[in-house]
């Protein structure tokens, strides 16, 4: 694929460069709209500058009050000091900011300037309402797991706690238990948006949760802690580069700069490759390796999601412009060292594209590495996987429906240090990072600047593998509440999206001028649906074994008719988070909202699904039926509830 091309850009593009400009970025405490961000921009942009990429910094306002799109910005922070120690004759500093910067909770308001002295208070289920009733936290410093929103809004604003400490460490298993990590420090941040009460905190690893809980059941615990830092309408950068073509059409790559000190992986590893991949494609096309790109590439490091709202917000002009997009986020990690398998995730089913099947070609065949002894087999020694859209980065924002730019992501997951303190860049594999770097550049400059008869080629590549991937998705259907039972219904949806997706060459034909690929498209689109003629007999002999049934699942019930049959749509461009909208609410409706989420419990991400199939036209009924057909997740209850504070806070209209 693009063989004339290919290999001058695997002799001009190094891992070694992509590691060290990773590895310069992770000395940052890199927090979104901050001091250290800033820094770490304008060393990033330096760099780049030094290589021969003249890249540009847009500063955006980091202030209470704005807001990009879907997203409500929020104020700068700085942290100059914070400190937290266990009084007594033994004195002992469990936690300083300025060696540790995760130890601090991120946002954290100061103390008053002579810090404060209190009482521990070990609080179990901290997310439990009635854990307050018998444990006293006004005006102590509770110890307490569990989401630091929801926590905060008990402990400090309901109960007065002066302060809290949390000892999370999330689990991934299997790689991941808190047994396997004692001594790692999660990162945890509050995101205050408007006049909520706001705190301070700290964050303790596993075993020092442990020694505060086993000391509390001995004695009273004694605790200092003081906190200097501010908040105040500042600005946050995004780093922007732009290799133009021929055309107005253009490839966005975009890879998130901020997290905490050291992350490594998470995610000094994506804007290091992408800032490789800069170079390398200038380098090539400045010195006339590579021809000028007939489609523009564009690139775009960032606060994870913040600045791409704010990028959006600011040139909605580039919207329809901007032929697909590519999302690097967590590409660079040693496998051996805990580092999960690389994911090609494909955009949601919303937003129907072949970029994700093209980004998978792309990595399978930089990959390999190795064969068997004869060579009639080559492979990789890299684990990698094609999965489902999951969400949580920027593509999350770029591939929404209502911005409709179709983005897949490249992602190792599960990774074991994921935002902790071991996230150093010694996790980082220089070879794996040459891999999704070439991958990243391939991805850019082949949609800018692939041949007719190489896409052609792709084409036809694309068509021979929709069969089995439907196939896959039958079988994984099956297996799903209340859809084997309406395995027509579910097959028409998953047969419709591969026929939108397939289409979607058309338009890409259509930006480059490719008339013979707009025909080869529709041939192609023809054999899909004899494809499809033969999946449907498959199925159905697969649903006579099945009995129509759910394997005994119970059911869980409809929306209510009168709710339903309402038709909503969203106020604003991008996907919104209630969590950065509660605050508008009093504490008590607040804790409601959360008590309303543990009671019908919805899978990570429920929300985010509505959103993307509720466009103002599809009843809620409809909405949810879509949903249920592309995740498995059917939660009416949940649903009612979501759309009713949506709507409460402006957020959502009924059409």
């Amino acid at each position: 694929m693009f063989n004339e091309w290919r290999k001058r850009l695997e002799e001009e593009f190094s891992g070694k460069q992509a590691y060290r400009y990773a590895e310069r970025i992770a000395q940052f405490h890199r927090i979104q709209a901050s001091t250290g961000y800033r820094e770490a921009a304008h060393t990033a942009a330096s760099m780049l500058k030094r290589d021969g990429v003249e890249a540009e910094i847009i500063s955006y306002p980091a202030k209470k009050g704005e807001r990009f799109l879907a997203h409500r910005s929020f104020q700068e922070w700085h942290c100059n000091h914070g400190e937290l120690w266990i009084e007594g004759e033994n004195r002992q500093r469990i936690a300083r900011y300025n060696e540790e910067e995760i130890s601090i909770i991120q946002r954290s308001v100061s103390t008053p300037p002579e810090g404060v002295y209190g009482e521990l208070a070990v609080v179990e289920n901290a997310e439990d309402p009635e854990s307050y009733k018998d444990t006293d936290v006004k005006g102590k410093i509770a110890l307490v797991r569990g989401n630091q929103f929801l926590v905060h809004d008990l402990a400090v604003e309901k109960h007065g706690a002066a302060g809290l400490i949390f000892d999370n460490l999330n689990e991934y298993p299997p790689i991941r238990t808190r047994l396997d990590m004692p001594d790692a420090i999660q990162y945890t941040s509050y995101w205050w948006h408007g006049d909520e009460k706001k705190s301070f905190g700290f964050a303790v690893s596993p075993r020092t949760g442990e020694m505060l809980r086993k000391k509390a059941e001995k004695e009273t615990v004694r605790l200092f802690a003081k906190v200097n830092a501010e908040l105040y309408d500042g600005h946050f950068e995004n780093i922007e580069y732009y290799i133009p073509g021929k055309k107005k059409e253009e490839i966005l790559l975009v890879s998130h700069l901020c997290h905490p000190y050291p992350g490594g992986q998470d995610n000094a590893s994506g804007p290091g490759t992408l800032m490789e991949t800069m170079r390398a494609l200038t380098a090539l096309i400045s010195s006339g390796r590579l021809p000028e790109p007939d489609l523009s590439i564009r690139f775009l490091m960032m606060p994870e999601m913040t600045g791409t709202y704010a990028y959006f917000d600011q040139h909605p002009e580039r919207i329809p412009l901007t032929v697909a997009a590519l999302n690097l986020d967590m590409v660079g990690a040693d496998q051996q060292k805990g580092g999960g398998p690389l994911c090609i995730e494909q955009p949601p089913m919303a937003t129907p594209t072949f970029t994700d099947r093209f980004a998978y070609k792309l990595f399978e065949s930089v990959s390999v590495d190795t064969s068997n002894f004869t060579g009639t087999a080559s492979y990789s020694t890299v684990n990698f996987v094609k999965t489902r859209f999951s969400g949580g980065s920027d593509h999350y924002v770029i591939s929404d429906p209502s911005i409709g730019i179709p983005c897949p992501m490249l992602i190792q997951w599960p990774d074991k240090n994921y935002h902790t303190t071991a996230d150093t860049t010694d996790g980082l594999d220089p070879g794996m990072m040459k891999k999704t770097g070439l991958t990243t550049a391939l991805y850019a400059y082949g949609l800018a600047n692939g041949t007719e008869d190489e896409w052609i080629s792709i084409l036809l590549d694309d068509i021979a593998s929709r069969y089995t991937d439907l196939v896959k998705n039958v079988n994984w259907f099956f297996q799903k509440v209340h859809l084997a039972e309406d395995w027509q219904d579910t097959l028409d949806f998953y047969t419709d999206y591969e026929d939108k997706a397939l289409s979607s060459y058309l338009l890409y034909a259509h930006a480059r001028g490719f008339s013979r690929l707009e025909d080869k498209t529709a041939e192609a689109l023809v054999q899909l649906a004899k494809q499809f003629d033969a999946i449907e007999d498959w199925a159905g002999d697969k649903a006579k074994l099945y009995g129509g049934k759910n394997d005994g699942m119970a059911s869980v019930g409809r929306m209510p008719e009168y709710f339903g049959s309402k038709v909503f749509k969203r106020v604003y461009e991008g996907p919104y988070s209630l969590l950065f909208e509660l605050d508008r609410l009093p504490v008590d409706e607040k804790l409601t909202w959360y008590k309303t989420v543990k009671e019908t419990n919805p899978e990570q991400g429920y929300d985010t699904f509505i959103q993307y199939w509720m466009d103002g036209e599809q009843n809620l009924t409809e909405v949810l039926e879509l949903v249920k057909k592309e995740t498995g997740m059917y939660n009416p209850v949940f649903a009612e509830k979501f759309i009713e504070i949506s709507k409460r806070l402006g957020l959502i209209e009924e059409v």
